[in-house]
């Protein structure tokens, strides 16, 4: 049983029902038949009766049997007796059955060696006290041929109504299973090919089985996305982490073979390291994005006075801003929110250190804080060299630069991805208004109240 299709198992149980079905409605049949034939012959057994009885009747003294009596009809006996119990007319199939004592209006079986009998009697009352009896008789099986050839009806209907069934539950079960098997053929077909873009092809319709097929088929849409999201992500890792790996090697072999001097040693070390702290940086917010975005380490809330963050974190970073850029800032008062106060700082810096880097000589940044019932909202606005509409939504990609010649000074494309894992983190959202040649404006919402 367990090797067998499911389609195959369906067949089989459905049959199994309809068996069980037919059998209990054979059953049902058959004991309605056998009371119906019985009930009939018993009624149709006393009508011949009743009918007889007003054939009878004396005259002048007489016994007058009219012409309209029948002694015997569709297989039933009519029995007529004088007073003193004396047949007149009619007789019997079996003589126990013309002897038995009358019994007025008494509707009964006799036993006799050629089967069961009913047996009917009703008395006539006449002048001068004389009673006339009449008695009817029948087969109490007269109804089997009846009765057989509905089982005959029912044994031939019933089988071939479970054969049908079982066809049309084959065929039922094959259409409805259909998309089944169209997931396990394109998924059979994706796991041998490694070819994502493949989708379920089904008809149109709104059953469970199609909304599955349509599940699977979002799901493979998220999966495709993700590799390729992931193909793009080593690829970009693997260049940005190969820019300092040869830098550092070309430092070692000049300074294996060239350096003449301490002087050129100790730059040499100087390349290497900072091309160590390029890597070792790169690392480090690889890690730090990677469980933010898979969770693996549960970051611990707190209340965050955003207003004090924002204040002192600008103030840090006009001391260290680049390009004569001028920072100011329209900071609310008293902002808290509930949040990770780690990662709110590296949001921060973050959008700032974006704006430095895409800003324009002696430009301006302008950071704003400000509450709004249940939120923060914080905004980041430069004059630099804005965003073009089509590259908006690619941002937010890992190693995404929008003006990639500026190579490392540009960073490693790593913030504005980072920005937007801790908003979400934080049950908060970004959004982002720029213009070309004119500058960008950043602004992250963060709720109060996770």
């Amino acid at each position: 049983m367990k090797r067998l299709s499911v389609k195959l198992k369906i067949t089989l149980w459905f049959t199994l029902f309809m068996v069980l079905l037919c059998v209990l409605i054979f059953i049902f049949v058959a004991l309605v038949s056998s009371n119906a034939a019985s009930s009939e012959i018993r009624s149709t057994l006393v009508a011949f009766v009743e009918k007889n009885m007003d054939e009878v009747e004396y005259d002048d003294g007489k016994l007058d049997i009219d012409d309209g009596f029948l002694s015997f009809q569709d297989g039933m006996h009519c029995l007529l007796y004088s007073e003193g119990g004396q047949k007149v007319s009619g007789y019997a199939p079996y003589d126990t059955l013309e002897t038995e004592a009358f019994e007025e209006g008494a509707l009964r079986i006799m036993n006799t060696a050629g089967g069961d009998y009913l047996v009917y009697d009703r008395q006539i009352r006449v002048k001068k006290h004389k009673d006339i009896w009449i008695r009817g008789v029948t087969s109490a099986s007269g109804g089997a041929f009846s009765t057989s050839a509905v089982y005959r009806a029912a044994l031939i209907a019933l089988p071939l109504l479970v054969l049908l069934a079982a066809v049309g539950g084959y065929l039922l079960a094959g259409h409805l299973l259909r998309p089944i098997e169209m997931i396990g053929k394109t998924a059979e077909e994706i796991g041998n090919s490694g070819d994502l873009s493949k989708r379920i092809e089904l008809d149109e319709g709104e059953d469970e089985l199609r909304q599955l097929a349509h599940t699977f088929n979002r799901m493979f849409d998220r999966l495709e996305t993700n590799f390729e999201a992931e193909r793009h992500f080593t690829s970009d890792a693997s260049h940005e982490l190969r820019t300092p790996v040869a830098t550092i090697l070309a430092q070692c072999e000049y300074a294996f073979e060239n350096a003449s001097g301490e002087q050129e040693l100790y730059e040499a070390v100087g390349a290497i390291q900072k091309q160590g702290y390029r890597m070792s940086h790169l690392i480090d917010s690889l890690l730090q994005f990677t469980r933010i975005e898979q969770k693996t380490e549960k970051p611990s809330f707190e209340t965050v006075d955003m207003s004090e963050l924002v204040r002192s974190l600008c103030s840090e970073q006009q001391v260290t801003a680049e390009k004569d850029i001028t920072l100011s800032t329209d900071i609310q008062p008293d902002i808290a929110v509930q949040g990770n106060k780690t990662l709110l700082t590296r949001l921060l810096e973050n959008l700032i250190r974006n704006a430095c880097h895409y800003g324009r000589k002696h430009g301006n940044i302008h950071v704003c804080l400000k509450d709004n019932d249940s939120a923060a909202l914080v905004s980041v606005a430069d004059d630099g060299i804005g965003i073009a509409p089509e590259e908006i939504p690619k941002i937010w990609n890992r190693f995404y630069r929008v003006d990639k010649s500026r190579g490392v000074g540009a960073g490693l494309g790593l913030g504005l991805s980072m920005v937007r894992q801790i908003a979400v983190l934080h049950g908060g959202s970004v959004h982002t208004e720029s213009t070309p040649g004119k500058g960008s404006i950043f602004t992250i919402r963060i709720p109060k109240k996770i």
